[in-house]
């Protein structure tokens, strides 16, 4: 997972929308940091993954152990 797409996931985990995440990365000067963007990244690691959902795919990271639940 690129550096980008951790920050995504953990923003996410806590909450955060997508649009929110993308305001998070913006606020700080991070790039890339639109939504869609977001989005894109969000679909690499669904396919990378082979998840279905955003659900799943926060499932398998979990079981994984990318993210704490």
């Amino acid at each position: 997972m690129t550096r980008i797409q951790k920050m995504i996931i953990r923003k996410m985990a806590q909450g955060y929308t997508q649009a929110e995440v993308s305001g998070y990365l913006k606020n700080r000067d991070i790039r890339p940091c639109s939504l869609s963007t977001i989005e894109k990244e969000l679909s690499k690691l669904k396919k990378e993954f082979k998840a279905q959902t955003i659900i799943h795919l926060f499932v398998l990271l979990a079981r994984k152990g990318h993210i704490k639940i």
